[in-house]
């Protein structure tokens, strides 16, 4: 990705979590915050370059690999993850 996007921690961690292995999509609209079905292709596009440069398959077609696209888009899940536990311990709201 050419530069960062914004996204909401809460909705990451819920997302990574859920679908540890694939994600179809409706979790990529609400990852990337996107409705339009274009954006959506070009995202599973990149991300498919990267699977396939990994050697990694997904049972079904129509979905991209969690890790991978997490790694695409540059959210690393273990900062993600303390940063939020973090803010819920010390009352404050996590913001995307």
């Amino acid at each position: 990705m050419n530069k960062r996007q914004p996204f909401n921690a809460k909705t990451a961690l819920r997302i990574y979590y859920a679908y540890p292995n694939e994600i179809g999509n409706a979790e990529l609209k609400e990852l990337f915050q996107v409705e339009s079905g274009s954006k959506i292709a070009s995202i599973k596009k990149e991300v498919r370059k990267l699977m396939a440069e990994k050697e990694i398959k997904v049972w079904n077609p129509r979905n991209v690999d969690t890790k991978t696209t997490y790694e695409y888009a540059g959210i690393d899940i273990a900062t993600v993850e303390r940063s939020y536990l973090k803010m819920k311990k010390l009352g404050l709201e996590a913001q995307a």
